[in-house]
């Protein structure tokens, strides 16, 4: 398989989709179908594209290092040499300053996320990556304050619900990925951090997590009075299909990037398409 362009890989474009959860707000609230919605979302969208590459651009540079002794980072392309310093330092400034100045011109609520999630992940890169416990809300803060920002800048109220649901699915995937890390790396540590963790508590996280995800979706479901139950009762119950096929994946093996698992997996892919099918029936008609 050709390998791509290192100045593409150093943006990791597979992680691109996670920006489609601005879209979560618009598409709960059934205001999908406005042009206006999709436009403006669609921006949102593509700011968080801009900032996000900023900040894999400066966490590589803050690991350069540690991943030049790393057997599969050392392929990274600043790691290799293959992106230049000065090019990566081009790029964080052009697209987090880029992506503010807009972002706070289209609304105060999304110049707000894109201030935070720069601010979390800079810090997360230098310091907190190592503070465990911690460093699992700033990564799982990241899918938040996409869904937030999606919901603030077309003016979309979210609900206790709608955001202890993101929250719970997002530290399930963030302990996912930690447990598929020390499940792999028990001898050779990738990350500093896993030295504090076990798998069994990482495991309790997980299960803890995804209860309180499935739990929150079904109330959030019940006190929507435009859902249609039969298809919500669908959709609660590929929701939890998928969450105990991701499992499944984790325990074999899987979950060290939670894109790349769940692209990877027929299985998951299937019951993702069905929920999206019932969930649109649900709340659609």
């Amino acid at each position: 398989m050709q390998r791509l362009n290192p100045y593409l890989m150093a943006a990791r474009p597979h992680q691109w989709l996670k920006n489609l959860l601005v879209f979560a707000a618009p598409l709960a609230a059934g205001e999908i179908e406005n042009g206006n919605t999709i436009w403006r979302t669609s921006v949102v969208a593509f700011l968080f594209l801009l900032v996000s590459v900023s900040v894999y651009f400066f966490n590589d540079l803050c690991d350069v290092e540690a991943d030049k002794q790393h057997v599969q980072k050392a392929q990274r392309p600043i790691a290799n040499g293959e992106v230049s310093v000065r090019f990566s330092l081009g790029i964080i400034t052009a697209f987090s300053i880029t992506s503010l100045i807009i972002g706070f011109l289209f609304s105060l609520g999304l110049g707000i996320c894109l201030a935070v999630y720069v601010f979390v992940n800079f810090l997360y890169s230098i310091k907190l990556k190592r503070v465990p416990y911690i460093e699992l809300l700033l990564v799982a803060s990241g899918f938040v304050l996409r869904a937030a920002a999606g919901g603030f800048s077309t003016d979309i109220p979210l609900s206790f619900w709608f955001v202890t649901l993101v929250s719970s699915t997002a530290l399930f995937l963030v302990a996912g990925k930690r447990f598929a890390e020390l499940s792999a790396y028990r001898n050779h540590m990738s990350r500093l951090v896993l030295q504090f963790y076990s798998l069994k508590l990482l495991e309790a996280l997980m299960a803890l997590s995804s209860a309180v995800a499935v739990i929150t979706y079904g109330f959030w479901l019940g006190q929507s009075t435009d859902t249609q139950t039969s298809y919500s009762a669908a959709s609660l119950f590929l929701f939890f299909s998928g969450l105990a096929r991701y499992r499944m994946r984790l325990q074999i093996g899987f979950g060290e990037d939670p894109v790349r698992t769940v692209l990877s997996d027929f299985w998951l892919l299937t019951l993702s398409a069905l929920w999206a099918i019932a969930y649109g029936f649900a709340i659609y008609g």
